[in-house]
Order: C-alpha cells, then sequence, then structure tokens
C-alpha cells in the first residue's frame, strides 16, 4: 500500500530580476524604437519617393523630406529625465490642464477660488433695521395719541362695551 502522505518536490525557478527593462533586439534598439524608426523612414521615403517622380528635388527639399523620419527618430531615442519624449509630452499636457498650479498666498490678492464642483448655500443676509430718530414734537404726538384712541373706541364700538 502506498502512503498517504504526499510528497512534494522543491522546482527552483529563475526569477528575472529587471523586469522594466526592455530587451534588446537589434544592436541598442528595442522593438518599440525599431518599430518607430521603420515608420519614420517608411514615410519620409514615400514622400521622397512620390515627390522625385513629379519635381527635380534640391537639397532644401530633401532635407525637408526626410523630417518626419527625424521627428520619429526623437520619439524613439529622446529622453528626458530618464522618460521618453512621448510619455514627456503627456505629462506635461496632463500637468497644464488637470493638476493645479502652485500658488502662493498674497495679501489683498484677488478674489477667492470657488469650485464649481463644490456646493455652497448663500444666506440671504439678515437686513438690520437702523433706528432714525424721529422728529417726535408735541403736535406728532397729539395726533398719533388721537389715532390710536379713535381705533380703540372702534374696536370697544365693535364689541359692544
Amino acid at each position: 500500500m502506498r502512503s498517504l502522505s504526499p510528497s512534494f518536490v522543491l522546482m527552483s525557478y529563475k526569477v528575472p530580476q529587471d523586469v522594466q527593462r526592455e530587451d534588446q533586439i537589434l544592436w541598442f534598439m528595442t522593438l518599440k524604437q525599431l518599430i518607430l524608426v521603420m515608420i519614420g523612414v517608411g514615410i519620409s521615403y514615400w514622400i521622397y519617393v512620390s515627390l522625385s517622380k513629379q519635381y527635380q528635388l534640391g537639397t532644401l527639399e530633401t532635407i525637408m523630406v526626410w523630417v518626419p523620419a527625424g521627428i520619429c527618430a526623437m520619439f524613439a531615442f529622446l529622453r528626458i529625465k530618464h522618460v521618453s519624449l512621448l510619455h514627456f509630452i503627456l505629462l506635461l499636457f496632463e500637468q497644464m490642464l488637470f493638476r493645479s498650479r502652485n500658488r502662493s498666498w498674497v495679501q489683498h490678492g484677488g478674489d477667492p477660488f470657488i469650485s464649481m464642483t463644490t456646493r455652497f448655500s448663500m444666506k440671504s443676509e439678515k437686513k438690520q433695521e437702523v433706528l432714525v430718530e424721529q422728529d417726535l414734537s408735541g403736535d406728532r404726538i397729539k395726533k398719533l395719541a388721537e389715532i390710536l384712541d379713535g381705533e380703540k373706541s372702534m374696536v370697544q364700538k365693535r364689541k359692544g362695551f
């Protein structure tokens, strides 16, 4: 009878240490760089062939025809702060449109920032009644007393007092 305990065999595998590094396909070029250069050279060669059939190209025109190949080579090989040119341009675009700029405080430096996405309620300001001193001369007081007394007598007549 066989034993029921499983026997494990430890197998060793080689684990790559630098997984972020791209493999070099042709001399010093990675696959992405090779594809970019081939696209740029192909576009420039197509422009050169199609224009040379119709026109006699001089030195300046020949240089201008190969500009797309140079641009593709810049995107393939140029690195700024260890970042490819395409990634660098995308980061600049993101920073300009979506990230906030550094702000510094200046006393009386303008309007406060109010976000369009933040809800806030505008509280109605209570108007404070301003007491205005009026001229309360004797004649005005007498007229006021007569009006009030007249209303008092009318109320008493209605109620039947």
